[in-house]
Order: C-alpha cells, then sequence, then structure tokens
C-alpha cells in the first residue's frame, strides 16, 4: 500500500525552477568580480615587477683569469649593458656587449638573487700577430685589440685572408721541427701563388717555396748541425728551393770578410 506523499517535503527538494535559476547570476557575478581583481592584481604585480627601481642591480660579480683586462672594466661594460632591474635585464643583450671586447674569448652570464649580475670571463689567448696589427688566437680566429702586447714571443703570420687557419697550422709544424736545431720562427708569409717563406730570429731567411715542404725542411734541419750552426749568424738567406741540397746567401759584412 503506498504512503500519501508530503507535498511540503516534495517541495523542499524539488525547489521551484525559478530559484534555481536565480542562482546562477548572482554566481557569474561574484566569479567576475573574483576574476577582475585578480587581473587587476596580476597586472599590478607584473608592472612592480619589471620597474627597474623596484629591484635594481647593487653588483656586479666578475670571475676569470685576467692577463690584458681587469674585473673594473668588465663591471663597467656589464653596467653599461644593464637596461632593466633583476627580473627584466636581458641577459642575452649584456653576454652580447661583453663579447664584443676584443680581449674576451667567451662569458656566461646570470642573475643571482636579489640584486647581483655575476659574469664568467674566459679571455683570449693570443698565439701569433697576424700582420702587424691583429692577433690570432689557437683556434686560429682574428681579433684586434685597442693596444696589442708587445710580446718578441709571438711570430707574425703574414698571408691572405682566409688563410689564418692554414698558416697557424704550418706555423705550429715548422716551429716543432726547428725547435730540435734550436731555431725560432719570428715571422712566416704565405704569398699568393702559396710559396712559403720563414724569417728566423737573429736574421735568416728560410725560402721554402710551394712544394714538399716538410722535406725540405727535414733536409735543412739534419744538415743544419754540420754545415751551418757555426757560421749561422753569418747567414742572411736559405734557398730550400733545390732537389737534392739548398743554396746559402751570406750577409753582406760577412761576404767581404770571406
Amino acid at each position: 500500500m503506498m504512503r500519501p506523499v508530503n507535498r511540503a517535503v516534495q517541495a523542499q527538494r524539488n525547489p521551484p525552477r525559478e530559484v534555481q535559476r536565480n542562482r546562477h547570476p548572482l554566481l557569474l557575478r561574484v566569479v567576475g568580480i573574483v576574476a577582475f581583481l585578480m587581473f587587476g592584481f596580476g597586472g599590478y604585480l607584473t608592472q612592480w615587477i619589471t620597474n627597474p627601481a623596484a629591484f635594481p642591480i647593487k653588483k656586479i660579480a666578475v670571475e676569470g683569469e685576467f692577463n690584458h683586462m681587469t674585473s673594473e672594466h668588465v663591471q663597467a661594460v656589464v653596467l653599461n649593458a644593464v637596461d632593466g632591474g633583476f627580473f627584466n635585464v636581458n641577459v642575452a643583450a649584456v653576454r652580447s656587449r661583453i663579447l664584443d671586447e676584443p680581449w674576451v674569448l667567451d662569458a656566461a652570464v646570470r642573475r643571482v638573487w636579489p640584486d647581483t649580475i655575476r659574469v664568467s670571463i674566459h679571455e683570449q689567448t693570443a698565439v701569433a700577430r697576424w700582420g702587424e696589427h691583429a692577433l690570432l688566437n689557437r683556434f686560429a680566429d682574428i681579433f684586434v685589440p685597442e693596444s696589442s702586447p708587445k710580446s718578441s714571443r709571438l711570430a707574425v703570420l703574414d698571408g691572405p685572408i682566409g688563410s689564418e687557419s692554414e698558416m697557424l697550422s704550418r706555423y705550429f709544424e715548422i716551429q716543432k721541427r726547428l725547435d730540435h736545431i734550436g731555431l725560432r720562427v719570428t715571422r712566416m708569409k704565405l704569398s699568393e701563388r702559396r710559396a712559403w717563406v720563414v724569417e728566423i730570429k737573429d736574421g735568416a731567411t728560410l725560402v721554402l717555396g710551394r712544394h714538399a715542404v716538410d722535406e725540405r725542411l727535414d733536409r735543412f734541419s739534419e744538415a743544419f748541425d754540420d754545415l751551418l750552426k757555426g757560421r749561422w749568424t753569418s747567414v742572411a738567406l736559405v734557398d730550400l728551393r733545390y732537389t737534392n741540397g739548398f743554396a746559402i746567401r751570406e750577409k753582406p759584412a760577412a761576404a767581404d770578410n770571406g
């Protein structure tokens, strides 16, 4: 037997549709107000964070071993490149500006909370001169500092543009061969016709030509102790472009005395 339904209870469980509909606009208003407040606060927060005055860069920490630069110079370069506060400083632009410095081989730049830019520098190492004013690093890259080191230990390489890598490699090979007989290269030239000329400390010149350079150097090295060492200071030029030997030209004073 079915019990009669209490209409009051049923009405309470199933409120009229009009009441349910009225709740949705209220909820939408609340959500809209919250979203508006969050959007406004987010915009304010973003503006505050990106304001250079809010989180200014106060310290420039420089790391690296320097022979031709100073930490103070690097700090000045970084300060000139910084264009914002901690959160909006352009780290890539700062690094690019540092790499423009001739004596900088590589650099790493990062932010350190709350107010520091940390810079790590790898300085260039010159292994030879390129012409009279430029230098070469070990990768055969040309760089031109405002003032070149005056060290006499750096050989001068002089050749066509684009031959830097070839010349540096050949320079190392030739110097290694000459180390065994105690000679040091001071200048090396490569002509447009691909002919090699090497100047040795104390003024002698080796004319190697275009072909069989290694064989000609070996022939010179093998004969040096017996034929040239005792008279080396009087030798002006050794022409190695011969099949089975070489020609010697003495300095004028030595030739006159002979």
